[in-house]
């Protein structure tokens, strides 16, 4: 790789200087395969201060990004349009070599109206970063991209020794690496507003909604929770991908911060201008026998309040889509998404993107969904800002990535924790409608506390 990178940068350094602007470069080839996470464990080994993972195991397709060559942080309410603005600009002037092009990879904040807590420090508003290394695999192919910005003012010399460098020592902790062992621990798990005042607000909250403010607003619970030892982020991820294979998988790493988690529903997947979405919403457990199983999930697609919930979802995604994709394809009926311990009414969407439409706007116009959000969309906001009590951060809000070519997929950051040493804060939400049970949303809540909690070392 280190022929190529010399010439590209100095490629680089003179569009730089010719353009004014600094430039992106990107020296990407094929590599042997080795196991995501034990790349991820190698960026540990770097002591990286940033580090994303994104992953879709069960269709073997991980991206590991190592430090941050360059990035987008915008804020307010058109965060999403500013993100697509710059990252035009960068792709503009970029000079790449290879069949994988720089990626920016990260994710945004739920409500950027609502003031972040220091639980937050280093996620910002909108972070999105094209990482110094990216090991992206894509089912047979592995491939390995170093990135790094060339400003007009650079020395080409200095940039190529410290990218040399940087790859030395990175494949020197790949050698090293190992892949995590999770290890239980005993766990102390306390909500971080009583169970007492979190089922009142339910309550509260359905009797508003019957008198017409809303027709679903959606609460989330925050629950602390702490270990005897601190928690290994690359060793939760391992439990979650083995329990909860067919979920995407993220970890976003920022000082001494990780968010994490593996969420089963999708915001947006564009290849090639071809849209896939989907309204996840309605929920109930799984059961502890077949028969159970059947009976339950019978119930569930039968359930007049989840069908309510998951039609709003649905008829707000169909609605927003509408002036930004062609021969868009909505499943006639949700069918049951079965998850190890929960099971959803899924509804699969699918279309043609307009040109001109790139993904990063897309997001901006479907987040936040009345799945996490609410409806009406801002009646619903307000009233969480109002309410809940809860710095949700970048919870419920999206994470994912966008390439040169301006494909992109994008996962809302559902069953979900920020972890600080020998602490966590993990989250869960719940679709209130006007018939919602204090108790019976209390209970959904827990069953989707579980992933992040058996992560971590607890049973």
């Amino acid at each position: 790789m280190l022929p190529p990178l010399r010439a590209a940068i100095h490629v680089g350094y003179a569009r730089a200087i010719e353009r004014g602007v600094p430039v992106l470069v990107s020296v990407s080839r094929p590599v042997t395969p080795v196991a995501p996470l034990r790349v991820l464990a190698a960026a540990t080994l770097l002591g990286s201060a940033h580090s994303a993972y994104f992953a879709a195991p069960s269709e073997d397709r991980a991206l590991v990004g190592i430090g941050h060559a360059a990035q987008i942080t915008t804020t307010g309410p058109t965060r999403f349009t500013d993100a697509a603005i710059r990252w035009h600009e960068f792709m503009a002037d970029a000079v790449v070599d290879g069949v994988v092009g720089p990626l920016f990879l990260g994710g945004f904040a739920f409500d950027p109206l609502r003031p972040h807590t220091d639980l937050w420090r280093g996620f910002s508003e909108t972070l999105l970063a094209v990482p110094q290394l990216l090991w992206r695999v894509a089912a047979a192919e592995v491939t390995l991209t170093l990135s790094v910005l060339v400003a007009p003012a650079a020395e080409p010399t200095r940039t190529i020794a410290e990218a040399s460098a940087l790859l030395a020592r990175f494949t020197q902790a790949l050698n090293a690496a190992a892949l995590p062992s999770p290890l239980p621990q005993d766990l102390h798990a306390q909500d971080v507003r009583p169970a007492r005042e979190w089922r009142d607000l339910v309550a509260t909250t359905a009797d508003a909604i019957r008198a017409g403010r809303y027709q679903k607003v959606v609460l989330a619970r925050g629950v602390e929770v702490t270990a005897p030892e601190p928690f290994e982020a690359d060793a939760a991820l391992e439990a979650l991908t083995e329990h909860y294979p067919t979920a995407y998988q993220f970890a976003l790493h920022h000082g001494d911060r990780t968010f994490m988690g593996a969420t089963p529903e999708l915001l947006a997947r564009v290849t090639d201008g071809r849209l896939q979405t989907m309204a996840l919403a309605g929920s109930a457990p799984r059961g502890a026998t077949a028969s159970d199983d059947d009976q339950i999930g019978a119930a569930l697609l039968d359930s007049v309040k989840n069908q309510g919930e998951h039609h709003i979802v649905t008829s707000t995604i169909r609605a927003a889509l509408a002036a930004r994709v062609s021969n868009l394809t909505v499943d006639p009926e949700p069918h049951l998404r079965l998850l190890p311990n929960v099971q959803h009414l899924e509804t699969r969407i699918s279309g043609e993107l307009l040109p001109g439409q790139p993904i990063l706007d897309l997001i901006g116009e479907l987040h936040p969904t009345p799945a996490v959000g609410g409806f009406p969309r801002d009646a619903a906001l307000a009233a969480i800002r109002a309410t809940e009590g809860l710095d949700r951060g970048w919870y419920a809000a999206p994470v994912g990535w966008i390439d040169a070519d301006g494909n992109g997929e994008f996962a809302v950051a559902l069953r979900s924790g920020i972890v600080r040493g020998d602490a966590a804060t993990l989250f869960a939400g719940c679709g209130i409608v006007g018939d919602s049970d204090p108790d019976a949303e209390y209970h959904e809540a827990q069953l989707k506390l579980q992933p992040m909690l058996r992560a971590l070392g607890g049973e």
